[in-house]
């Protein structure tokens, strides 16, 4: 068995659904493309971090209208890479990562909405939080922007 094999069975078995429902074919076919896209920023940070970030997501929330044209795995993504970033480049945060989070969950349902007098970026901050170890993002295909800043002020704001 090759090592690319070997790894898509690790991330398989390390990316799971909060509940294993009955999905849909294409509700399938967006779990494995995830769980494909974002094999490698997930290894790269657990080995960063010194963690075994486990990733969960609600495909039976996932619809496909909704997410045409979007990469909703390169959203997820960027909140892994940037646990990974703050990992690499500020020891004190790596320290408590190490120690507290065990894990992201990327969702598709449970949206906040954006209101009238928030920007983008305020939008996607009220869509992440910590709680009980997982990094929660709740994604959605318009609206949210700067992942990277707003997972560092989540991540900072729950250390501090």
């Amino acid at each position: 068995m090759s090592l690319k094999h070997v790894f898509a069975v690790v991330t398989l078995l390390s990316t799971s659904a909060f509940a294993e429902e009955d999905l849909k074919p294409a509700q399938e076919e967006a779990k494995a493309k995830l769980e494909e896209e974002i094999g490698d920023a997930l290894k790269a940070t657990n080995d960063k971090c010194g963690t075994k970030l486990e990733v969960k997501t609600d495909f039976q929330n996932f619809k496909t209208d909704d997410w045409s044209g979007t990469s909703f795995s390169s959203y997820c993504e960027g909140v892994i890479q940037e646990i990974g970033s703050m990992c690499e480049n500020r020891p004190a945060y790596k320290k408590v990562i190490a120690k507290k989070v065990t894990g992201v969950a990327c969702l598709f349902g449970g949206v906040k909405p954006v209101e009238k007098k928030d920007g983008s970026n305020d939008a996607t901050l009220r869509n992440m939080s910590l709680d009980k170890g997982v990094f929660t993002y709740h994604m959605s295909p318009k609206g949210h922007a700067n992942l990277g800043d707003n997972t560092k002020a989540t991540l900072e704001k729950a250390f501090n």
